[in-house]
């Protein structure tokens, strides 16, 4: 594993990091394939857009030439990258912000091909007991406050339940702990609205736009456990592990992966090369 901070390699964190002390901090995670990072523009969009909601400069060149600085060095197939800015407090204490020019840190680590059976024959998966906080402010950009990610992976293993679903505190499907997620009703296609919590991700536009080709008529909505409990199917999908079909969610079963097999058609060459 490689990290830049500001360009230069290092193995420390800046005691002047807010990222660290305060949770003010994005981040993007990548996949990257023969040295190729992964729908990058889409990934720098999303990055830019948290930007200006923490009042960030956004850095792109430095960002790029971080980028370009770590995949000329790393000779790993496969590999995850992820980018990361961090409010700067020039050492000033207290909560209110003192620079608009964020901490970059680059890392490149290598990565371990995806797990097969999971896009083949999918997953088990919980329903998390801990529940999101509902933020307006910072529903749909990928900010560093995961601690509630962090106690919902705690509550059962990952060898046994690859995925879990988050709800919110008000009780609505928001996505899971480390993708976002979708359902099938009656051959239309179903996700969370993410204008209270939860993360905008690449690959859940993706899917969206491959399903809308298609002719899949595909709505954004508040959603219950009732609304997954009468779901034809139920899938999972990230950057870096793809899409992940579920076969069971608890106690309930899900007797279709149609949809989803459709996406997995068209962009398997993505994590499958």
């Amino acid at each position: 594993m490689q990290t830049l901070h500001n360009g230069k390699l290092t193995r420390s964190v800046s005691l002047e990091d807010r990222g660290w002390s305060l949770g003010e901090a994005l981040f993007e995670t990548l996949l990257v394939q023969q040295g190729n990072p992964v729908w990058l523009e889409e990934h720098l969009a999303r990055l830019a857009r948290g930007c200006e909601r923490l009042q960030f400069d956004f850095p792109e060149r430095a960002l790029r030439d971080d980028i370009h600085q770590l995949l000329s060095e790393s000779r790993d197939d496969r590999a995850v990258l992820r980018l990361c800015l961090s409010g700067d407090s020039l050492g000033v204490r207290g909560y209110g912000a003192v620079s608009r020019t964020p901490h970059r840190y680059c890392q490149l680590a290598a990565l371990a091909p995806p797990v097969r059976q999971y896009w083949d024959e999918g997953i088990r998966a919980f329903v998390a007991k801990t529940r999101l906080p509902e933020q307006v402010e910072l529903a749909g950009i990928k900010h560093s406050n995961r601690l509630p990610h962090v106690l919902a992976r705690a509550e059962r293993k990952a060898r046994d339940f690859p995925e879990g679903l988050m709800l919110s505190a008000s009780g609505l499907v928001v996505e899971g702990i480390a993708s976002n997620c979708f359902i099938a009703v009656n051959g239309e296609l179903k996700t969370p609205l993410l204008d209270r919590a939860g993360v905008e991700g690449i690959v859940r536009q993706k899917v969206i736009e491959v399903l809308r080709t298609q002719g899949v008529t595909i709505s954004e909505a508040r959603l219950t456990l009732s609304d997954i409990e009468a779901a034809d199917e139920l899938f999972f999908c990230n950057s870096l592990i793809g899409l992940w079909p579920a076969r069971q969610l608890d106690c309930l079963s899900f007797s279709s992966f149609s949809l989803c097999q459709r996406v997995q058609k068209e962009l398997e060459s993505v994590w499958y090369v």
